[in-house]
């Protein structure tokens, strides 16, 4: 897969009028050649309804979803060109708020390691810089669009191929809230 330099999706109204809601959450789904998929998430839209993703952003989420370690992963970039582009639904939001709700409720790390500083060493380090980023992905969450509408499952909004080098990516989403 080749990722592209910059992606843009703009959300547009039944009506085709550009839908200026901020905080819709979306994400892209790869699918791995060998291994596990890799879901990109979370990219919110902007008060005028855009999302702007830059190749970076997409490395970075991927290599925070593969540093959990749940599962055996390969980098993105070997994934098939494939991708979706979906919107959260309130049935994949709510499996999201169970399980990290109940994770986070019972870390300490992060206070321990602002109280303490460098004095607890390298690995309560890391573990409460993992624990920070955690949370600042669960307030994305948290404060989506999404959460206000009526729409249960995802809805995948692109499919596309990602194979040749590409500057930007466009895409013009029409979505019924």
């Amino acid at each position: 897969m080749n990722l592209p330099d910059k992606i843009e999706i703009q959300f547009y109204d039944k009506a085709d009028k550009p839908l200026r809601q901020d905080k819709l959450l979306v994400g892209i789904r790869t699918f791995a050649t060998h291994k596990n998929d890799i879901d990109l998430s979370p990219f919110l839209s902007d008060s005028n309804g855009l999302i702007t993703i830059t190749k970076d952003d997409l490395k970075q989420t991927a290599d925070n979803f593969i540093s959990y370690g749940l599962m055996d992963y390969s980098s993105v970039e070997s994934a098939k060109p494939n991708i979706e582009i979906y919107f959260w639904g309130n049935d994949s939001l709510k499996k999201y708020f169970d399980y990290w709700s109940s994770l986070l409720a019972n870390k300490k790390d992060l206070k321990n390691y602002e109280k303490w500083g460098d004095t607890l060493g390298k690995r309560d380090k890391e573990a409460a810089i993992i624990e920070k980023q955690e949370r600042e992905i669960y307030a994305k969450f948290d404060t989506c669009f999404n959460r206000q509408t009526k729409i249960k499952r995802d809805l995948t909004l692109v499919k596309d191929t990602w194979v040749d080098t590409q500057t930007t990516k466009i895409y013009k989403v029409n979505i019924e809230l």
